[in-house]
């Protein structure tokens, strides 16, 4: 339904023609005989589809999503089953016996109907009228008996699961969150069963041992809200993880939250977290630390995993080093091209008959494509073992079905320096890395990505606004140093620092490759100031500073492929403001600018929420 081919139009609008006694309606480019008993059913699985007013003004809407009413309905149910099984089948049976009760009270008052519209004359005159309304009548009045004893037996039922009752409450409370999160980012689809599945898990996990109602309720709603933040936490980006699970807290319990005020950070949210829920709570979520566990009880053969990551960031070599670990057979096709839709048509084909691995790799360049694996997922019935991994950059081209039916993990590069030239010097291929002098002036280049990328996290304090810098940035530059230091060593191994084209490189980094994403004079500055400071032939001095601040790094003396992994391992994981330009109070005011971040967000999702308040 999401896309409606116009040849439908002329059935929509109901353009009948009638002809010679026939009805005909036009398909395509031809008249078709039309029956007027002929109905047309248009139906989707995607329940964030927006129709559009000229489909609806066309059609009759039938909604079959799930209600946050019918949630607490379901989880409510689950939780007799588990907590009070003998309540539950009480009440099953009630409903059950209140519902034939009424429909044959309602077949009566018909038949009396029936009896009295077939009478001619006076109803009194005709004695097997009055026989059968006097039948009739004593079995209405029995029905009526046996509905008003059963509504007091569900009254008794309802009295002793009202306890039970706060906590599908609580379970309506966080369907409702779920659903708002994605106010915040296009990727926060949740579907209801994947909540459910939670549910199911924290009751089965989390067995009674003699605590009193009041205890043990209290003890599930804890690990609820506990494994909703594990599973759901894992599909959210790092800084909107703080409005998902101070909005959890509040629905545990409000009074705990407190309020916030202007000079609120980030160093406060996390106390704020540790003093709710313990200082051991794992608040980012169960994702790639715990791939393993996730993969082999958290996720089914019908789930698949989307991994979705930084462009430059690629998490698929981590999945297949867990297939092997686990000694399952994994095969992987890279997407984007023809041929790969239909090897990875078949490989899913393969492996949901004998139970294996398959990893479809880079899907954000086969979006359109993805919403055929949807449906071809909803229609298979896979062996038990089978896993689908999906690997893709954050897009928001990716189908809301594939989103919402999948266990999604955003995988964010490490931050700081040191993890960001490390990632760009080991994706660099071993042959490149042969001559000392090209190796110094990756060494700085990798620096020089690391500091603007880094920067990229102090907006608007490290650039005006977010630049759209990426990997493939710096291999750019990576690419253009080869040819510009190629050209003027013709052929030759080494090359004098002072021949190096060190005006060409500056240029080219400045201009095109990472100046062309710049907009405003005071960010181009910055950038010319650190090219030019770096990129010089003083940089072969020995003790070479790459930051003019006291303990600032130091570029190693040789820079043979050993010798610069050692120097980047070296490197401490955590940088100060100074290293990238600026000045030491840019931490606090980007902990003051997060904190505020997580806050208007959190006010985000809460608003427009009317019968659920949070």
């Amino acid at each position: 339904v999401e896309n409606i081919d116009p040849v439908l139009n002329p059935l929509l609008n109901k353009e009948i023609q009638r002809t010679g006694g026939r009805h005909l309606v036009r398909i395509g480019s031809e008249d078709v005989d039309y029956n007027p008993s002929f109905n047309i059913i248009l139906s989707t699985k995607n329940p964030a589809t927006r129709l559009t007013p000229d489909i609806c003004s066309r059609v009759t809407l039938v909604n079959f999503t799930v209600t946050p009413a019918s949630l607490q309905s379901q989880s409510l149910s689950m939780i007799l089953q588990k907590e009070k099984p003998d309540v539950e089948k009480q009440r099953v049976d009630i409903l059950k016996l209140q519902g034939e009760q009424n429909v044959k009270l309602r077949h009566l008052e018909d038949q009396m109907l029936t009896k009295i519209s077939a009478v001619e004359g006076s109803i009194l005159d005709d004695d097997k009228v009055v026989e059968g309304m006097e039948v009739l009548m004593k079995e209405g009045a029995l029905v009526e008996q046996q509905i008003a004893k059963s509504t007091t037996v569900m009254s008794q039922v309802q009295e002793a699961i009202s306890k039970l009752s706060s906590l599908s409450l609580i379970c309506r409370k966080i369907f409702v969150l779920l659903s708002s999160m994605r106010k915040i980012n296009y990727l926060y689809e949740f579907s209801s069963e994947s909540f459910m599945s939670i549910l199911h898990y924290v009751l089965d996990t989390n067995k009674a041992d003699g605590d009193s109602d009041d205890v043990r309720l209290d003890m599930l709603k804890e690990a609820l809200v506990r494994e909703t933040v594990a599973r759901m936490g894992r599909g959210l980006l790092a800084e909107d993880k703080f409005a998902f699970v101070l909005l959890l807290a509040k629905i545990l319990n409000e009074n705990e939250v407190g309020t916030f005020d202007d000079d609120t950070n980030v160093e406060y949210l996390i106390g704020k977290i540790a003093t709710i829920f313990g200082s051991d709570f794992n608040w980012q979520g169960r994702g790639l630390d715990q791939l393993k566990r996730v993969t082999q009880h958290e996720i089914t053969a019908s789930v698949p995993m989307l991994l979705c990551s930084a462009p430059g960031h690629d998490v698929s070599e981590r999945l297949e080093s867990m297939a092997k670990s686990c000694n399952i057979e994994m095969t992987s096709v890279a997407m984007g091209s023809t041929e790969g839709f239909d090897t990875a048509a078949k490989m899913i084909a393969t492996g949901s008959k004998l139970g294996t691995w398959v990893l479809l790799k880079n899907c954000h360049l086969c979006t359109e494509w993805l919403g055929e694996l949807v449906k071809k997922i909803q229609s298979m019935t896979p062996h038990k073992g089978f896993r689908l991994f999906i690997t893709s950059e954050i897009s928001p081209k990716l189908p809301t079905g594939l989103l919402r039916m999948s266990d999604v993990i955003v995988a964010e590069a490490q931050k700081g320096i040191k993890a960001t030239i490390s990632r760009f010097f080991t994706n660099i291929h071993s042959d490149r890395l042969k001559m000392p002098e090209k190796n110094r002036l990756y060494l700085l280049l990798g620096w020089i990505h690391s500091v603007i990328q880094e920067r990229l996290r102090f907006v608007p304090m490290g650039w005006s606004e977010s630049y759209g810098f990426t990997e493939s940035d710096a291999n750019h530059a990576l690419d253009s140093i080869d040819a510009l230091f190629d050209g003027s060593s013709g052929g030759k191994q080494h090359l004098p620092p002072e021949q190096i084209p060190w005006e060409a490189i500056r240029t080219t980094m400045s201009k095109s490759i990472f100046g062309g994403r710049i907009a405003k004079d005071v960010d181009q500055e910055a950038l010319d100031k650190l090219l030019n400071r770096l990129l010089d032939a003083d940089c072969f001095e020995v003790d070479f500073k790459l930051v003019e601040v006291p303990d600032g790094p130091i570029l190693p003396e040789h820079t043979s492929m050993e010798n610069c992994l050692q120097w980047i391992a070296s490197l401490p994981t955590y940088n100060p403001p100074t290293w990238i330009g600026l000045d030491n109070s840019a931490e606090t005011q980007r902990s003051k600018l997060l904190a505020k971040r997580a806050l208007d967000k959190m006010a985000l999702v809460v608003e427009g929420v009317k019968d659920d308040t949070f």
